[in-house]
């Protein structure tokens, strides 16, 4: 581990993107755990922000094998295993924030598009995860709109799991926002407040919605994204939008996979026609792969791993427990 720490400070000392794609995943995890607290009534100052050593450590120890491509341990399936509540969460999601802005550094043509995928094994840990992963893919972006070197793509996160959570259609999501409308309460679409500035949604403001279309937005003036002239939000969780614009991390559970083989939409994800396929897999959960589930699992990984490498890419595995 020493050694692969040093690897990832030499990188961080000789490449320039590296350098920066690790300061800009450092100042978004910052904006992100700033603005929770915000939210939460119980502002802090800057300095009140540190990373765990473990968190660190994790970092430093598999940032080099995540941005080198040929490195000697890309093969390596890094885990971080660590109690309940203390941290892993963040540990990744700072791995996934390094990844996302490295890829656009490095490839300003062909960087946008799915750069990372995470998975889970439980709808539930899914829609808490997802939730937790808006508000830092809300930070990139606003980090992306303030620089000219990421890219003119939205970065953005999807949810792709069953239809009883996030619809499969744009009927469907429109259907679900007309009900709610009708009975005055929220539609079951996962988000049901602005993840940046924590407003509660309403049924006739914050949803757009149509046959063609469908997207959350914020109405409050004093949020960054409410501000904005569409107020559009960096996240989607129906089936036909993140298709038609595929979302820079998506959350998802293993068996959705499936549609690969059924809907060639899907083939979106991993690149489509102009795009890099997925750089980061991230298998949440390690330990509820196991038995039965665990032989349907490998089945979906080997077939996974199989087409992004056709596709002339070996994808970094982070798994946690």
């Amino acid at each position: 581990a020493v050694l692969r720490m040093r690897a990832s400070l030499k990188l961080l000392g000789t490449d320039a993107n590296a350098r920066t794609a690790f300061a800009l995943a450092n100042l978004a995890m910052l904006d992100q755990m700033r603005q929770h607290d915000v939210q939460q009534g119980n502002p802090r100052p800057t300095d009140a922000y540190r990373w765990r050593p473990f968190q660190l450590g994790f970092l430093l120890t598999v940032l080099e094998s995540a941005a080198n491509e040929h490195s000697d341990f890309r093969d390596t399936v890094d885990l971080i295993w660590f109690p309940t509540g203390g941290g892993k969460t963040e540990a990744y999601l700072g791995l996934i924030a390094f990844q996302i802005v490295l890829r656009r550094l490095r490839f300003p043509t062909s960087g946008g598009g799915t750069a990372v995928l995470m998975r889970y094994t439980l709808r539930l840990l899914t829609r808490d995860q997802f939730l937790r992963a808006t508000r830092l893919i809300c930070a990139l972006e606003l980090i992306r709109r303030g620089r000219n070197d990421l890219g003119t793509e939205c970065i953005s996160v999807g949810m792709w799991i069953g239809d009883a959570t996030s619809p499969n259609k744009f009927r469907t999501a429109q259907e679900r926002v007309e009900d709610a409308r009708g009975s005055g309460k929220l539609p079951p679409l996962v988000v049901d407040q602005c993840p940046w500035c924590g407003q509660n949604f309403e049924a006739h403001v914050n949803y757009i919605c149509g046959p063609n279309e469908f997207r959350f937005i914020c109405r409050n003036k004093s949020c960054s994204f409410g501000k904005t002239s569409d107020g559009r939000l960096p996240c989607n969780v129906v089936d036909e939008a993140l298709y038609a614009e595929p979302p820079t991390l998506i959350v998802a559970t293993l068996d959705k996979f499936a549609r690969l083989a059924w809907d060639e939409r899907a083939n979106t994800f991993l690149g489509g026609e102009q795009n890099r396929p997925p750089e980061l897999i991230i298998q949440d959960e390690l330990h509820l792969i196991a038995g039965a589930l665990g032989s349907i699992a490998g089945l979906y990984e080997a077939a996974l791993d199989t087409v992004i490498q056709l596709r002339g890419l070996y994808p970094k595995f982070i798994a946690s427990t």
